[in-house]
């Protein structure tokens, strides 16, 4: 399990002291979100919400479950925001749900969080393939087994992210992000059915429709790599990071202009997303819950 960090963490509608917290939260039988907290603000916080209860249906949960321990989520998320120091930090929501019971248990607290230096930013990072894939894309939950796979291999390629392979070669996803890429002008990600809906990826690809980037959906091939002009993953802590390369496939991704343009754009976005969230300014027209004392 990851270490809660800050002063308090809740569990359904009740806050805990994360110091006398000592309960095991099986991250592995799980339905999960990870909000990036900016300034005291969780960014695309509906998005996020709404992308846990498509988990939950794709799962068959939805209408299995008691759902009152996920009732004013969003409240509970601002509440612990207020009740923690940590104003710049990755905050994780945990449903569980296979202890043979009707309900479910919802956890929130805020976890160790690292985000690219910027150098990465200004040279791309290294990336490697793994030929493998996730249960369920369009969920998100934990699968202990693929993740430490892929980690294993990272350290052992000195690479930031692993792109996943299926058995067909069509490039899908990062292990813990989304991906795209460039060739003759036109931007390229792999279709939602192979995929993760990331909140980044839909906020990207709303960027390019708005101010008329050429972008195509379409199934990427392991082979296709050798004529990509750029590349780039998505994802919660990264925002926009280019890639340098992919296995012996080398881009000058961060110094293209079309990858700099999107990542432009975005950072506007979340600087937007900032700006307009007034909500923790008035912390009361939050919902009560419950607090343990």
């Amino acid at each position: 399990m990851t270490k809660p960090a800050g002063e308090v963490l809740f569990k359904n509608h009740q806050f805990i002291k994360t110091s006398e917290f000592d309960e095991e939260i099986p991250e592995d039988q799980s339905i999960y979100e990870v909000l990036r907290v900016i300034d005291g603000i969780p960014l695309f916080l509906t998005e996020h919400l709404n992308r846990l209860y498509v988990s939950l249906k794709i799962l068959k949960l939805k209408d299995s479950y008691d759902l009152s321990s996920l009732k004013n989520l969003e409240g509970s998320i601002r509440r612990l925001i207020l009740k923690n120091s940590l104003k710049n930090c990755n905050l994780k929501i945990i449903v569980t749900h296979f202890n043979g019971k009707r309900s479910l248990n919802c956890y929130g607290f805020f976890i160790p969080s690292s985000y690219p230096p910027k150098d990465y930013y200004e040279t791309g990072v290294d990336t490697i393939l793994y030929h493998g894939t996730r249960d369920n894309p369009n969920a998100k939950v934990y699968q202990a087994e693929l993740r430490e796979a892929v980690a294993k291999k990272l350290v052992e390629k000195e690479a930031y992210e692993a792109l996943l392979v299926n058995e067909s070669g069509e490039i899908s996803e990062g292990s813990r992000s989304n991906v795209f890429f460039l060739k003759n002008g036109v931007v390229y990600t792999p279709p939602a059915k192979q995929v993760l809906l990331g909140i980044t990826r839909e906020k990207i690809l709303q960027l390019m429709e708005e101010h008329s980037i050429p972008f195509e959906v379409a199934t990427i091939y392991e082979k296709d790599l050798q004529g990509m002009a750029g590349a780039f993953m998505t994802g919660t802590s990264p925002k926009v990071l280019p890639l340098r390369r992919i296995e012996h496939y080398a881009y000058d991704s961060a110094s293209n202009e079309i990858i700099l343009r999107i990542k432009q754009l975005y950072d506007h976005l979340i600087e937007t997303e900032i700006r307009d969230d007034a909500s923790l300014k008035n912390p009361e027209k939050t919902a009560e819950v419950k607090t343990v004392k």
